[in-house]
């Protein structure tokens, strides 16, 4: 029989590849019943009215063809899954029947386990597990759900991130085709995010910035003497310009608690010690592929700062 530390091992596995934030939730719903051998168990995510919305279970709750059964939604504060959501911690009821605020969902069951999904301080939602038998949930099983919790959190923040952003680069890519048709010179989004891929690489070398892709930008020809001067020519004060530009957006980074890992792997990586990717996921205790991750989402969030501030200067 597998022990619960394997399942941590095989809850890693299953999500890594996943993108879909029901998906991985329900991945893991799954292998939590397994792992404690439950009857059922259920995941709850923040939506966008601030209540707790189930979106992945197994057990009695889940059917393979319908998803959640009768999907419950619960507002902070409600029941005990919206306790643990508002206090942000565990909350383990051994009687639910002495629990005043226990909200039923498919049946009454004495025993019930919540544990919060939070990353960086922000709530996502709400690990739930139920028993029939009163006093069913020990510490052990607080602490693995308590693991779990920490291994989705993060994954579900990123997803949820990059699901933002490209609803508005796409929002921002009709203003895009707008302006596009006023000057048909304009880069794209996708070749914006090349220069800004170049501009990091060479961040002390602007002869090799690709004079034709600053020459499509509105936000970085502003500081460019002639629109059809080769960049190899500009001076080194515009060069200059070019990169306080990326250090302010960076320093704006790291004071944001959010953003403030990304900024420093973006510094040490480009800017400041330009060290090694392999040296770089030692040093902030990460495997290759998760540190790998987390360049990109950093490159990708100063991207699209960027490509606001872009979007702002081609309306001028």
């Amino acid at each position: 029989m597998a022990t619960p530390l394997a399942f941590l091992s095989e809850i890693g596995r299953r999500i890594d590849p996943l993108t879909d934030i029901v998906g991985i939730c329900q991945q893991v719903s799954s292998l939590i019943v397994q792992a404690l051998h439950l009857p059922d168990n259920v995941i709850y995510l923040q939506n966008p009215e601030q209540r707790l919305q189930q979106v992945a279970a197994a057990g009695a709750k889940f059917c393979q063809t319908q998803g959640v059964l009768e999907p419950l939604q619960l507002e902070l504060g409600q029941g005990v899954v919206g306790t643990a959501a508002l206090k942000q911690s565990s909350l383990c009821i051994a009687d639910t029947g002495s629990f005043g605020h226990y909200v039923v969902d498919d049946a009454p069951r004495l025993s019930e386990l919540s544990v919060p999904l939070t990353y960086q301080g922000e709530l996502l939602g709400v690990i739930d597990a139920e028993h029939p038998q009163a006093g069913f949930f020990t510490s052990e099983h607080q602490y693995f759900i308590e693991v779990v919790a920490a291994m989705l959190a993060p994954r579900l923040a990123d997803l949820s991130a990059k699901a933002k952003m490209q609803w508005r680069f796409i929002q921002g890519g009709a203003k895009v085709r707008h302006s596009q048709r006023l000057n048909p010179l304009w880069c794209s989004q996708a070749q914006f995010m090349e220069l800004v891929q170049q501009l990091l690489k060479h961040f002390y070398q602007p002869a090799n910035w690709q004079s034709s892709l600053l020459q499509g930008s509105a936000l970085f020809q502003q500081h460019c003497s002639e629109q059809h001067q080769e960049f190899t020519a500009l001076q080194s004060v515009q060069a200059e310009h070019i990169r306080q530009q990326l250090s302010h957006l960076l320093m704006q980074m790291q004071q944001k608690e959010a953003t403030a890992l990304w900024a420093a792997i973006i510094s040490d990586r480009y800017i400041d010690k330009r060290q090694g990717q392999l040296q770089l996921a030692d040093k902030y205790h990460m495997g290759f592929s998760t540190f790998r991750r987390y360049q990109a989402q950093a490159i990708a969030y100063l991207g699209e700062q960027l490509w606001q501030l872009e979007l702002k200067a081609r309306q001028h």
